[in-house]
């Protein structure tokens, strides 16, 4: 039983080598931007940089774009399979052109480990080849760490299937993998899959993709295993003296020849005043074969849609990848609801009101400003957000201290508290940082001003939200 299997599973891996159309290395080339091109596909290579603290943002790397997707991301020398925000990125140096016709070379390094070295990319019959070179062998506190990842975007693969050398299985939607703690302490994920060759998503001719590697295994990890913000990666380790071509990876994408990019039609959702100009913005694929004219429809009581307006769109030109066109229907004037049908697809309704934008900030005021409330436990119907936090934060900060997030102290403190210890009324109020829940002052300086400005120049007196502040106690409605 265990033979016939492998026998089907090396069937299948055939047959969808033999299903996937082939890319010409002429197809695949350099543009004027600095990054490989060709219809459906795009590959870059560093042209997004890592943030200095969040260095698990998914914009930096080897990416690559497929039929309008960014599907891959962060494709570079990491130090676990599955970095977190905290977790050392390397230093972009620079990148460069050639010595091969449409290869592109980044050189990077992690200076304070003793680490550098280059990346390339070229493309190749059926796709492109990526190879990473040292300048020297490991330093032996990298050896077993240091490796090659490649992240996917989740949301690209949910329930959709992967074939490796030996095994098969489905991209998770849950994280639910296994965990091993290493020598060192940390937790990290197994991984759900090895083998020399992988096949993401078989079945889906969008985002199918082949990754193939010359020398060691390939890996496939469960990011969110780590984190809530991880990414499906793939990784190879370096060798420890490995050096020139210390990892090879050749990355096949499907690509689906008569794939066209559906229009994209860009209008005002919130709606429109009577008078005020109405332009929609379109956003075509070069290649598309775009209709010359477009339409507004009135939405009827009844559901039906009555043409009210019909006019050729204006080309405006080209910018980065796409074509823009402008649809003008400022003639369109009388109150009621509205759509827009472009390319016989009707969009999404708007509205036409003398009113339009009145209580449109209201979500801001009544919803996520509670919702983002600290030091107080909030709650919204039947919902609770969140309980008082930060109850033990406003604690004094040592001299001379570099917090690991950026934040430092200098040599004085100015204040009469002792390092550690906590100041009186600081552990009231305030919002959470949008992205995380921690508190930062520039911002909460920058909403109580706006705020402020919004009650005196156009006194705002909405008040949706009781507060008890002796309770730390918030409710929404």
């Amino acid at each position: 039983m265990k033979r016939r299997n492998a026998v089907a599973r090396t069937c299948l891996g055939v047959l969808l080598s033999l299903c996937v159309p082939s890319i010409r290395a002429s197809d695949l080339r350099l543009n004027e931007k600095d990054y490989l091109e060709t219809h459906g596909l795009n590959v870059l290579l560093f042209h997004n940089s890592y943030h200095d603290v969040f260095g698990d943002q998914k914009m930096g790397g080897l990416e690559i774009i497929l039929h309008e997707q960014r599907i891959a991301t962060n494709g570079d020398v990491r130090l676990s399979p599955t970095p977190t925000q905290w977790d050392p990125i390397p230093h972009f140096k620079e990148r460069k052109r050639g010595p091969a016709e449409h290869e592109l070379t980044a050189f990077c390094t992690y200076a304070e480990r003793g680490l550098s070295y280059r990346v390339d990319v070229q493309p190749e019959a059926n796709g492109f080849r990526i190879a990473v070179h040292l300048e020297q062998a490991l330093p032996a506190a990298l050896a077993g760490k240091a490796g090659f990842n490649l992240e996917f975007l989740p949301t690209a693969y949910f329930g959709k299937s992967f074939v490796t050398d030996e095994a098969s299985g489905v991209f998770p939607r849950h994280p639910d993998g296994p965990m091993k703690k290493d020598t060192d302490g940390t937790i990290q994920p197994l991984a759900l899959a090895t083998g020399h060759r992988i096949v993401l998503s078989p079945e889906d001719p969008l985002t199918r993709l082949t990754i193939t590697s010359d020398h060691g295994s390939l890996m496939l990890f469960d990011g969110r295993n780590q984190a809530q913000n991880g990414w499906f990666v793939v990784r190879s380790s370096i060798p420890s003296d490995g050096i020139e071509n210390a990892v090879v990876w050749h990355i096949h994408p499907n690509l689906m020849p008569k794939w066209r990019r559906t229009p994209v039609v860009a209008y005002n959702q919130v709606g429109y005043t009577p008078a005020r100009a109405k332009v929609a913005v379109l956003e075509l694929d070069p290649l598309y074969e775009a209709p010359k004219t477009a339409r507004v429809l009135r939405i009827t009581p009844a559901g039906d849609y009555k043409e009210v307006f019909r006019s050729e769109i204006t080309p405006w030109g080209k910018w980065m990848r796409y074509q823009y066109a402008h649809f003008d229907f400022s003639a369109v004037r009388d109150p009621g609801m509205y759509a827009i049908e472009y390319a016989g697809h009707i969009n999404e309704p708007f509205r036409i009101a003398r009113n339009a934008y009145e209580g449109i900030w209201g979500p801001s005021l009544d919803t996520y400003l509670p919702e983002q409330m600290d030091h107080v436990k909030v709650r919204e119907g039947y919902r609770v957000w969140h309980g008082a936090s930060h109850l033990d934060d406003a604690r004094q900060a040592p001299v001379n201290y570099t917090h690991f997030d950026g934040y430092a102290q200098g040599p004085s403190t100015d204040s009469p508290f002792a390092a550690g210890e906590h100041i009186p009324g600081l552990n009231v109020g305030g919002w959470y940082d949008a992205g995380d829940f921690d508190l930062r002052t520039q911002t909460q300086a920058a909403v109580i001003t706006d705020l402020t400005l919004a009650w005196e120049l156009f006194g705002m007196n909405s008040d949706q939200t009781t507060v008890d502040e002796k309770a730390r106690y918030g409710r929404d409605p």
